[in-house]
């Protein structure tokens, strides 16, 4: 007994001093109810302090009974104090809401430029749009391309499966999925922006401005879809979406849903996260109920996709991550485009056959192994990279390709482009005392791409083009005090294999035969050194300045230039690459709850890339151009529960078309579009999460009429509308979110811009009318 009494003892004065004490626990979450990791928290004059787990929880034990003042910080969120007090032997739990705080520079992390960086020290514009942003928006459409409407500088989408006239500063942009190219610049399809399902989208990175660090095909900038990463801080996590959209001016067979499924989880050093969605629209109605046209549409469509990702820790330097993602969208619909009288009625979706098969997006792959070391040898990381893209999209029935001789009535076309690629990527760091640091990026860049352009009856219309790219490179960052200095180069050499082929033998209705040329093929050869350079001043949040040069590397449209072509060899072909200098001079500023930005580019290249119709045959014309324009974003918390945002958006760009030095000639509207103003409101309280977003497109007229009244291709006047959208989200439970979503609030009868520009009868086709979508999530 006596050799019990000591721990006895122990025991009773253990329990008396529990007593005595209390504890305080909880968990930080965000205003969408999702947990806020590693925030930090603190008392107030008190050196007790402690971080948030990964979940967001959190723990304080063994604390005096008293009052207190817990101080709460994260990144991104508004700081709070929460006080409260704490009797003898009490365990409260106490959970706390942060709101969210404008974003601030050195807060915002990018990834696109092949380094992990904050904003502060990229001296050029950049968006990103975050997995929150993306959520809120997508809940008025499952479209990449509208989810991105509100981004500056950014064409406003086309509302279909094309992306024609949706450019990035007046220019073609170069899309990718981590990294993946998804462009096919070798025979521009412009299916590139849709290939993607959003739910498994993390954050899209839009880098503006030409650039070459991925590359070819870049000349307005870079869109980069960052799918999901695992994050889960429980073995097993499900996540289960169901959503639901119906037109509000006629509902008749337009009722659209999705179910999309999500699991991630942790086992040791192995993460993963997968998920499988599908989905099928219903028909799209414009603001008087009528069908909207099916041509190129994303009615009636069944959409696929499916994601995994796996990560694993191999020790404490290295690891490796496979990412793979397949993407099917294809339209099955019972309509047939019955064509208005541009400038009078639109164009309609009638019942009827369609000739031919489905039209959309047959299959997109998208497969990459990626490797990091860290202190791979001294300071130096190593990040590699190994993928591939296999594409295929099949375009809608035409009787442009009818031929009377083989009796052939019509056509179809289909793009096929197959991409494999290894990127090597090294970091070295470096400083010079304590006032100087930075890194040296450099590796190299090797990519095969195979692009074909052939009609689904076997005949060809552009041959298999086998590009080989390789590419060294090297960027340079310094830090000198309150200055961001980056330069860079990147050398391109650039081999295109062309087989012999015969171009395609039509004979138009009411036209004059033309192609079956044959040509002899052959290898085209292009080496080009690109270059950047860029500087950023940070002393004052207030106002933070850049400038920039930068230049990108573009082989333009080679596939439309080789389908048309009328010389025998292809070596007597033009096909000279663009290469575009973009010029730029911009601010960040951050005051209290205010954030304002702006910028002011040029962009020349002494060739061009602008589609010319001639014959009814599109040909590239080759003649010098500007594009010139501004970019003006800012965002305010007018007050606790209230947020403001507006941007404005103002492109322009002339063709030389003497190659006189004279920059005397607008370009067509399917590259420039009119000024955007783009505008939210945002309010949120306890559970309750309401938004309000407005864009305003403008008019753009620079062309006169021919003598018989009708427009060129891409020179239509372009008539001003303005789309008010709303969103809200309502916090159920604690993991369950319902929310809805109104597209065209106001029901604006409004034509899309591609349709005016366009000018032509069969694509003069209206935007869509208000539609409903209301969705479930449930989080386990």
């Amino acid at each position: 007994m006596m050799r019990f009494l000591p721990l006895l003892s122990f025991m009773f004065f253990s329990i008396l001093a529990t007593a005595q004490t209390a504890s305080l626990s909880g968990k930080v979450t965000g205003p969408q109810n999702e947990e806020v990791p590693y925030a930090a928290l603190s008392f107030e004059n008190s050196a007790i302090t402690s971080t948030a787990g990964a979940d967001g929880s959190y723990n304080f034990s063994a604390l005096t009974p008293g009052n207190y003042a817990l101080q709460v910080t994260a990144p991104g969120y508004v700081s709070t104090t929460q006080k409260f007090s704490l009797a003898a032997g009490q365990k409260k739990v106490l959970n706390i809401v942060l709101e969210e705080e404008l974003k601030n520079l050195d807060e915002v992390v990018i990834t696109t430029n092949r380094r992990t960086e904050t904003l502060d020290e990229v001296p050029s514009s950049v968006s990103v749009l975050s997995s929150k942003e993306i959520e809120r928006l997508s809940l008025t459409s499952n479209s990449i391309a509208d989810i991105m409407n509100e981004v500056p500088g950014l064409a406003i989408s086309t509302s279909q499966t094309s992306s024609t006239g949706q450019t990035l500063r007046g220019r073609k942009m170069l899309i990718l999925i981590d990294g993946i190219p998804q462009s096919t610049p070798l025979r521009n399809g412009s299916r590139d922006v849709n290939t993607i399902d959003p739910n498994v989208i993390e954050r899209i990175e839009i880098i503006k401005g030409a650039t070459a660090i991925y590359g070819n095909g870049a000349d307005g900038g870079i869109i980069n879809y960052i799918t999901k990463t695992p994050k889960a801080y429980k073995k097993f996590e499900s996540t289960t979406e169901l959503s639901s959209g119906i037109s509000l001016v006629n509902p008749e067979h337009s009722l659209s849903s999705k179910l999309s499924q999500t699991f991630a989880g942790q086992a040791g050093d192995l993460g993963y996260v997968a998920n499988a969605s599908f989905g099928q629209t219903g028909i799209f109605r414009d603001a008087n109920g009528e069908v909207i046209s099916p041509s190129y549409g994303l009615g009636e469509t069944n959409q696929y996709n499916f994601f995994g990702k796996l990560n694993y820790a191999i020790d404490h330097n290295n690891a490796v991550e496979f990412m793979y993602n397949y993407f099917s969208s294809n339209q099955d619909t019972e309509y047939i485009n019955q064509p208005g009288v541009y400038g009078e009625r639109p164009a309609i979706g009638v019942i009827g056959e369609e000739l031919g098969v489905d039209q959309g997006n047959r299959y997109n792959h998208n497969g990459q192994l990626t490797y990091n070391s860290f202190n791979l040898f001294g300071d130096t990381d190593l990040n590699a990279n190994l993928y591939f893209q296999d594409f295929k999209t099949v375009y809608g029935y035409s009787p442009f390709f009818f031929n009377s001789d083989t009796g052939y009535e019509g056509g179809q076309s289909m793009i096929e482009s197959d991409k494999k690629g290894i990127r090597a990527n090294f970091r070295t760091p470096y400083a010079f005392g304590s006032e100087v640091s930075g890194d040296i990026l450099y590796g190299i860049d090797i990519l095969n791409d195979v692009t074909s352009q052939h009609l689904v009856d076997g005949r060809l219309w552009v041959p298999e083009v086998d590009m080989k790219n390789f590419a060294p490179y090297a960027q340079l960052k310094t830090l000198y005090n309150d200055f961001v200095l980056k330069a860079g180069i990147r050398f391109e050499n650039i081999n295109i294999d062309i087989p012999d082929y015969t171009t395609i033998f039509i004979m138009p209705n009411g036209g004059t035969a033309q192609g079956n040329v044959a040509v002899e093929g052959g290898e085209l050869k292009y080496d080009a050194t690109t270059f950047n350079a860029g500087l950023r001043y940070n002393r004052w949040a207030q106002f933070k300045p850049f400038v920039s040069f930068s230049q990108s590397f573009s082989i333009a449209d080679l596939g439309r230039t080789l389908r048309s072509a009328t010389a025998n060899t292809v070596g007597q072909i033009s096909s000279e690459a663009v290469i575009a200098n973009n010029y730029e001079i911009g601010f960040n500023s951050h005051f209290g709850n205010t954030s304002l930005s702006g910028a002011y580019y040029i962009s020349t290249s002494e060739l061009g890339a602008t589609y010319l119709e001639v014959d009814g045959i599109f040909q590239i014309a080759r003649q010098p151009e500007k594009v010139y324009g501004y970019e003006v974003a800012l965002d305010t918390r007018l007050l606790e529960n209230l947020t403001f945002g507006t941007s404005v958006s103002y492109v322009e760009g002339k063709l030389d078309a003497a190659n006189n030095g004279e920059y005397d000639t607008y370009m067509n509207g399917d590259r420039i579009p009119p000024v955007k103003v783009a505008s939210y409101l945002s309010y949120n309280v306890n559970k309750l999460n309401l938004r309000l977003s407005h864009i305003y497109s403008g008019n753009r007229e620079k062309f006169d009429p021919r003598t018989n009244g009708t427009y060129v291709y891409g020179q239509g006047p372009v008539d001003a509308f303005n789309l008010v959208s709303l969103t809200a989200n309502y916090n159920l439970t604690a993991n369950t979110l319902l929310s809805l979503g109104v597209q065209n609030l106001l029901n604006e009868d409004y034509y899309l811009p591609i349709s005016q520009w366009d000018a032509r009868p069969d694509n003069y086709i209206k935007g869509n009318g208000a539609h409903l979508n209301m969705s479930l999530k449930v989080n386990l």
